[in-house]
């Protein structure tokens, strides 16, 4: 293990950032190497994906049986070669800046790493609403199963010690088709777990459109209880 921390970035038609993306996360320490964990896309991702240095690897999953966010990112864990990892959008909704925030916390060897959003960018009100009835929901479900309950329970933001996620992490115990991984985890691991936490921003997409839809939701809801 040689690098610090793997960025675990899940991918489906993100050729308009992916490239952009990558060169931004390579200039931020030598110490982060990237694995981009595509899940079939059909425009030119993995070809640019492809044209980088050994820093940056890529997972092709277009033949797997089963596809979704989820499952994407536990395979990326799997394959990851470093003591800790963490998981990024491939839009920018993350800013790549914020990873030295995750690689600073690595020196305090926390189980999980955290990023929580202490403001979201253009939100309708409908949009935010959404994602208080489900974030308050979703601490109520963690607060009876005795569980952990991190600021931001429904970040995408996340990573940890790779080891300590997958005793505990598994296809069996995931929502493939959903995309709250880190939620499906936090319902898993004990309460005294540790966590260590850090802010930002949680911006607009640069190109393309979300690919979340009513099926994610409705799955994300079956998970509470």
């Amino acid at each position: 293990m040689t690098l610090a921390l793997t960025v675990i970035i899940p991918t489906l038609n993100e050729e308009k950032n992916i490239g952009d993306l990558c060169r931004s996360i390579l200039a931020l320490h030598q110490e982060i190497d990237i694995l981009v964990v595509d899940d079939g896309s059909t425009d030119k991702t993995q070809e640019i994906v492809k044209e980088f240095s050994q820093r940056v690897k890529l997972l092709d999953r277009t033949d797997e049986s089963m596809h979704g966010l989820s499952i994407s990112v536990f395979d990326g864990i799997k394959l990851s070669t470093n003591e800790y990892f963490m998981v990024i959008d491939g839009d920018f909704q993350h800013p790549p800046e914020s990873l030295l925030d995750a690689l600073k916390c690595t020196k305090n060897s926390p189980d999980l790493i955290i990023g929580y959003r202490i403001k979201v960018e253009h939100w309708p009100i409908s949009r935010k609403m959404m994602s208080k009835v489900a974030t308050l929901l979703a601490k109520f479900s963690l607060l009876i199963r005795r569980k952990p309950i991190p600021r931001d329970v429904m970040s995408g933001f996340f990573g940890g010690k790779r080891e300590f996620i997958l005793q505990y992490l598994s296809a069996d115990a995931l929502k493939p088709k959903g995309y709250k991984i880190l939620f499906d985890l936090l319902k898993l691991i004990p309460k005294q777990s540790i966590i260590c936490e850090f802010p930002y921003t949680f911006k607009n997409r640069e190109f393309g459109v979300s690919k979340i839809g009513k099926t994610h939701i409705i799955e994300f809801f079956k998970s509470l209880f």
